[in-house]
């Protein structure tokens, strides 16, 4: 069986309330981050997805918390966190936002 770690990574910023936050928006990274799907995961054929929110100042990630993670007990947002340290996004982007990376095992 293909394994595959894909990963989708959608952005929201988080200086608006909830009911006026603006549409989500993709990231466009110049750097992706380097997401290689945890090795339990792998072994139990279990896609997950991890949502992290960072600040970010001219594209660079940083001070990033896992906000949310499904299926717990994986370790997707510790994997997610660490594929953010050396990532950059290619529209310079600043400010605090929220974005989901989806690991896909096939």
């Amino acid at each position: 069986m293909l394994l595959l770690a894909m990963m989708s990574i959608v952005a929201f910023q988080e200086t608006t309330p909830a009911a006026e936050a603006p549409a989500a928006a993709s990231v466009r990274w110049s750097t992706p981050p380097h997401i290689e799907t945890p090795p339990k995961a792998l072994q139990d054929k279990v896609s997950g997805v991890a949502t992290l929110r960072c600040a970010f100042t001219d594209g660079s990630p940083s001070a990033c918390r896992i906000v949310a993670e499904s299926p717990a007990g994986y370790g997707f947002g510790m994997t997610a966190l660490r594929a953010t340290r050396s990532a950059r996004a290619a529209n310079g982007l600043d400010g605090p936002h929220e974005f989901s990376i989806v690991f896909e095992v096939r």
